[in-house]
């Protein structure tokens, strides 16, 4: 909840730093199941994809076995201290300090949802990192690796990174070089707390096997204030025991595949949360996807922003995804990255990529929170279900904005397909482009049951398919002009028009809005709880 004048001043500052506070069903799914629809909301065509989560997963993936290949140095080389640096703006317990930003007159500015957001407190060694020569990094004035100082930390360790640029090595005949982390509850975090101070880098450099640059496969571990970039594959992995990780306050640049991607192979992944993050593709990026199919048409490209599997209770809140598509047509890119013999050496030419969040599914009992996201100019927004059933989720107060017109690379905002006892509510979709995709909100198939649809906005259709039924109240569907929002073009989908929507009653699942302040019952439909 902002005034219109207001949100026009926050609206840049606030996304600069990710976000307003903040592999397939199974292993044998094809990512050609899933169906798009033409522009105007015709009927689902395939995305014609030939590729598959099985040859992702396990073509050498370092997280299908133990971490006991050859590294670049010995992890006997790794020192730790037992003092954190005074240097430090981010605590172990929280992730800004409660001191910081006093106003003139005294009193302290409310502090935003993701300043208040607390990381654990770890009771181990603290271990000071800084970046040394590429491939390397110093601890205590001893060379060594990243993956030796991870791979050499205790439970209950925090690794903290001096600001700088880890470049992570090639990998040579049989060996691993990514970040590998197989400890419970160790903290990675940088000492600065600036996300875009501390990269880790893979440099589109095979780090062995198809390991990502980051592979979480222990439970509670804490990544925070980092960026990661770059790599061919996955940003970050999270294997089969990384229940309950945090992932906070990450600048992910360029991945490969997927920028963070969980599929256990066994078992479920329970209560991670993705928070306050910036996602970004960049052109480079575009250059480097992954990509499926026949070089003569219908290619899709094998990237997206959070991609889960065999998931449960996941938070994925206050979180920024920008261009995260593919360009269709135009420069022929192998069709595996940088590593275009595993597909014969063929070509494509882009594609419809995945969303900027897709969660395949959940099991009856639990769900997952989808809220306060922000998507620029991604392929789709939001994706909940396709194959399995998805249960008991909730999608809310999120805001969805693309400029491009409807085609082979962009489609639908948010798409729920075979979602049970789930709320779809307060969320804003507009496609500025005239010739954009005709639905902003889909929700299909019959097997969807105990649908909640209420207070949406958007400037395109909210579109049953398929059988599909849902509960529809107060939405708000192909009438949101431009001149309602702050500015539509650029979206920045906060209302300038509070009384353009009209109202909308509150429902109880949705007590806050985009901004994390609490809504007044009624409410505004849409992400932005409106006041003049």
């Amino acid at each position: 909840m902002r005034s219109p004048i207001t949100s026009a001043l926050l609206f840049s500052a606030t996304f600069a730093c990710g976000g307003p506070a903040t592999e397939d069903t199974d292993d044998t799914e094809s990512t050609a199941s899933v169906g798009t629809s033409d522009p105007s909301g015709g009927s689902a065509t395939s995305t014609g994809s030939g590729g598959s989560d099985t040859e992702a997963e396990t073509m050498g993936s370092e997280g299908a076995t133990s971490d006991t290949t050859s590294d670049t140095s010995s992890t006997s080389e790794t020192t730790t201290s037992s003092t954190a640096p005074t240097t430090s703006s981010t605590s172990d317990t929280e992730g800004t300090s409660d001191t910081e930003g006093t106003s003139d007159t005294g009193v302290e500015p409310p502090l935003s949802i993701c300043e208040q957001t607390k990381l654990p407190p770890r009771d181990g060694a603290m271990i000071i990192v800084s970046p040394s020569e590429p491939g390397k990094v110093e601890v205590d004035g001893v060379e060594t690796t990243l993956r030796s100082v991870v791979s050499s930390a205790k439970e209950g360790d925090t690794i903290l990174l001096e600001d700088g640029v880890y470049t992570l090595p090639q990998a040579q005949e049989g060996q691993y070089t990514g970040v590998y982390i197989t400890t419970p509850n160790i903290t990675l975090r940088s000492v600065s707390g600036d996300p875009t101070a501390v990269t880790i880098d893979a440099a589109y450099r095979g780090l062995g096997g198809q390991s990502g640059a980051i592979t979480i496969d222990a439970p509670g571990v804490v990544i925070a204030n980092i960026g990661v970039h770059r790599s061919i594959f996955h940003l970050v992995h999270l294997w089969s025991n990384a229940h309950d990780a945090i992932l906070h306050n990450l600048e992910l640049v360029d991945g490969g595949q997927q920028f963070i991607k969980s599929s256990s192979g066994n078992g479920e992944i329970d209560g991670v949360l993705v928070s306050c993050s910036n996602f970004l593709m960049t052109d480079e990026g575009r250059d480097n996807v992954w990509g499926y199919g026949s070089p003569g048409g219908n290619t899709a490209c094998y990237t997206g922003g959070i991609d889960t599997h065999d998931s449960t209770n996941w938070t994925v809140r206050d979180n920024r995804f920008e261009g995260i598509y593919c360009n269709q047509g135009g420069v022929q890119r192998p069709a595996h990255g940088m590593h275009p013999e595993m597909r014969g050496n063929m070509t494509y030419t882009g594609g419809l990529a995945e969303h900027g969040v897709h969660m395949w599914d959940s099991t009856e009992g639990s769900g997952h929170t989808l809220t306060r996201n922000l998507f620029l100019n991604c392929a789709r927004g939001i994706g909940l279900g396709f194959v399995k059933k998805v249960y008991g989720s909730t999608i809310t107060n999120n805001m969805v904005f693309s400029s491009f017109p409807g085609s082979g690379s962009h489609d639908v905002g948010i798409s729920v397909e075979r979602a049970v006892n789930t709320i779809v509510a307060h969320n804003t979709v507009y496609l500025s482009d005239p010739k954009s995709y005709g639905s902003g909100i889909e929700y299909r198939w019959s097997e969807t049951s105990g649908l909640t649809m209420h207070g949406n906005l958007s400037n395109r259709k909210i579109r049953a398919r398929d059988g599909a039924q849902a509960d529809l109240s107060d939405n708000i569907a192909e009438d949101a002009p431009a001149e309602w929002f702050v500015d539509a073009a650029a979206g920045e989908l906060h209302l300038a028009d509070c009384a353009g929507p009209g109202s909308a009653q509150l429902h109880p699942d949705v007590e806050l809005d985009f901004d994390g302040d609490v809504r007044e019952d009624p409410t505004t439909p849409g992400a932005d709880h409106c006041v003049e």
